[in-house]
């Protein structure tokens, strides 16, 4: 699997938050209706001070790894935390190195595809902060370009 590596400063990122786990894939059944409830309830249009516009899913605060819990924060990262409106909230990103998967074709199954090569390489993770990063005009149809970034050592 191809990626390119790049260093990020740190990150503010707000949205709203899940906490789940990929034992059993419980995550599996967490997270499309949680991504349901971003969209259906417009919570980018909430966000304020967003830097790109950009919708970022960020995988953070793992337990251990990838097999034990972990929170997503489905989101925008923002220049400014000011107010946090209510129900939303804003999650520090450490500066980090990064692998950087660029993912293209039928959407979620590539995105998975990737994941599960993740799980099962030999990345040294830093599991500091993940985040798939769905470009401007994203919509998992016709436009299913994304990039995944994992931290890494």
């Amino acid at each position: 699997m191809e990626y390119k590596v790049v260093k990020k400063g740190p990150m503010q990122v707000m949205g709203i938050e899940l906490r789940t786990t990929n034992e059993n894939w419980q995550s599996a059944k967490d997270l499309p209706p949680f991504w349901g409830r971003f969209y259906r309830e417009q919570i980018q249009a909430k966000i304020p001070h967003q830097k790109s516009g950009e919708v970022l899913g960020l995988y953070c605060e793992y337990e251990k790894d990838h097999t034990q819990p972990y929170t997503i924060l489905a989101g925008c990262e923002v220049s400014v935390v000011g107010d946090v409106p209510k129900g939303l909230v804003v999650k520090q990103i450490p500066a980090a190195k990064y692998a950087v998967f660029e993912i293209t074709g039928k959407f979620p199954d590539k995105l998975m595809e990737v994941w599960q090569w993740i799980w099962e390489g030999n990345l040294r993770r830093t599991f500091t902060g993940d985040f798939e990063l769905y470009q401007l005009g994203f919509d998992g149809v016709d436009n299913t370009d994304l990039h995944l970034y994992v931290a890494i050592a």
